[in-house]
């Protein structure tokens, strides 16, 4: 048997928290003021992430598109004008409580690992509003968003591990079957601790060649 060394990923810990952030944003010259929202496409980037003792603190941003109808145009009641987006960018970090997994305690030197961060729920309020050929449009939107954030924490071990080298499982390989490369019986192959050589041996049935087992044999000496 052989010894050899595995270094391997243990995780030490785990933990997830939610996040509220809010952010005003202003909508002016040269964009236009929304008259109403159409869809909104978010997404939570975690910049950087490092552990302390039972903690993981981390920047992140949420990138938000928001896609808009203004008014240019009202005509006999019809609204009229072109989609607009607003695209930006609303920064927060905070920390994370980590829960040991086992006896283990989570601490620097350890490295996290981002497993989920996203908005769970948001509410949108227009306001500073205006008005735009006679209708209403607003000049800004608050962003109030709910954001779960969920890490790992993971340690690099060394694992000590036996393994067979290729030279003995040849050699096994080789004790199980004492057949020529045909895969019929060779009587030179036969074993000789068995017998002695000057000794003769009547056979009525041979060894098994599969190499699973020795088959019965009957027989005498003469």
């Amino acid at each position: 048997m052989k010894k050899k060394v595995l270094q391997v990923p243990v995780i030490v810990g785990k933990g997830s928290e939610q996040f509220f952030v809010e952010k005003d944003v202003k909508i002016s010259p040269p964009s236009p003021a929304i008259y109403k929202i159409e869809h909104i496409d978010k997404k939570v980037i975690i910049t950087d992430a490092h552990v302390i003792p039972g903690k993981v603190i981390f920047n992140a941003y949420i990138w938000k598109n928001v896609l808009y109808k203004t008014v240019e145009e009202v005509h006999d009641g019809i609204v009229n004008g072109p989609i607009y987006h607003a695209t930006f960018k609303i920064p927060f970090g905070g920390f994370v409580e980590i829960k040991p997994i086992g006896c283990e305690k989570v601490k620097e030197g350890d490295v996290a690992e981002l497993l989920e961060a996203y908005v769970e729920g948001e509410k949108d309020f227009l306001h500073d509003e205006t008005i735009c050929q006679g209708q209403k449009v607003y000049c800004s939107l608050l962003e109030k968003d709910v954001v779960k954030v969920a890490f790992k924490v993971v340690r690099t071990e060394h694992v000590d591990v036996c393994v067979e080298e290729e030279k003995e499982k040849e050699e096994e390989k080789k004790d199980l079957c004492k057949c020529d490369k045909d895969g019929k019986w060779d009587d030179k192959k036969e074993d000789k601790k068995f017998f002695k050589e000057d000794e003769k041996y009547e056979w009525d049935k041979r060894y098994d060649c599969r190499g699973d087992y020795y088959a019965k044999y009957r027989g005498k000496y003469y």
